[in-house]
């Protein structure tokens, strides 16, 4: 007589796995938060120096105001949209909006997650605008401020009138 021998889980080895694997997610879940919130944050602290100095830099080789403005649709600016992304764009008529004959220089999407962008300037303007003559900032200092929202540092990138920027840690946003 041939005997079969069957293989597989039972019930209780297949409820012991869940559970093992179910523990070894809760313990890992806010480690990974942690490691995408610091992600994020060196992210958007480079993206938003890089576009500084893009920006900066087209204005003095083009000899056109060059603007950065929140932009969730990556076409026009609307204010306080800088969850969402911004553009930088050659801001030939200096009404500090995207027309559709303006050239585009750069788009990015931020989609932040853990935590929140805004631009805080000397002139409660919502955009940065960096001048035909020299490609420095006048009137547009100030400081972008990424407010964490899942227990990391606060961040301020702070645009100094020469265009030179730093990076500082508030206590409070």
């Amino acid at each position: 007589m041939i005997s079969k021998q069957k293989t597989g889980f039972t019930l209780i080895e297949l409820i012991v796995t869940l559970a093992i694997l179910a523990i070894i997610a809760a313990i890992a879940l806010p480690s990974f938060h942690e490691t995408m919130a610091k992600q994020e944050i060196k992210k958007i602290t480079n993206t938003l120096v890089s576009s500084i100095q893009l920006a900066k830099s087209h204005a003095a080789i083009h000899h056109t105001n060059v603007v950065i403005c929140p932009s969730p649709n990556k076409v026009n600016c609307q204010a306080s949209h800088w969850n969402s992304g911004f553009i930088v764009f050659l801001d030939t008529n200096k009404n500090r909006q995207a027309d559709t004959d303006e050239k585009i220089i750069s788009t990015e999407s931020t989609e932040l997650k853990y935590g929140n962008l805004d631009w805080r300037g000397t002139l409660s303007i919502p955009s940065l605008t960096f001048q035909a003559e020299n490609g420095l900032p006048n009137g547009s200092n100030g400081s972008f401020y990424y407010c964490s929202i899942y227990q990391q540092p606060h961040y301020k990138i702070v645009l100094s009138p020469m265009g030179h920027t730093r990076i500082e840690n508030p206590l409070s946003c």
